[in-house]
């Protein structure tokens, strides 16, 4: 094993004429951008950009990212009666910190059965996150918050 053009090991010429052609080595992987800025706030755009972010997390998991980020949480469950939903409320909002509560739902008849996320904001207002596409998410048509999808319409 030499240092031909066959590949080689380490640094021999096959393997320069290689990494020089595609400009970055290989083990290097494109790093998505993060959802929270150092201060702990989101962006309208961060979210929409990391949706997959959101979901199909626990609401322990949510909690734990959040108190990652200097959030400070209390745990309820919704006030709806026939509703399945967990509601993280955060105690120590400000203006870096712009989450007030996620609501984590796995569905239900209203609907569709679809599973969502309800990112609710002191600065941007309600974004909700739907596990599906547009197609199998049932809506009365009043819906106050930014409704994004995670899959495209079928």
């Amino acid at each position: 094993m030499g240092t031909g053009y066959h590949g080689g090991f380490g640094n021999t010429r096959g393997s320069k004429q290689y990494a020089a052609e595609d400009k970055r080595p290989h083990y290097v992987k494109k790093r998505k951008k993060p959802v929270f800025d150092e201060k702990g706030h989101v962006t309208l755009k961060s979210i929409s950009d990391r949706a997959e972010f959101f979901l199909g997390k626990s609401v322990a998991r949510l909690e734990h990212e959040l108190h990652k980020h200097g959030y400070e949480t209390d745990r309820r469950p919704s006030t709806h009666s026939k509703s399945k939903a967990k509601i993280i409320v955060t105690l120590n909002g400000n203006k870096d910190r712009n989450i007030s509560q996620i609501q984590v739902s796995p569905g239900s008849k209203r609907h569709g059965n679809v599973p969502y996320v309800k990112i609710s904001t002191t600065d941007i207002g309600k974004i909700k996150i739907i596990g599906a596409s547009e197609s199998e998410y049932k809506t009365d048509g009043s819906e106050s918050a930014k409704i994004l999808f995670r899959r495209k319409r079928k």
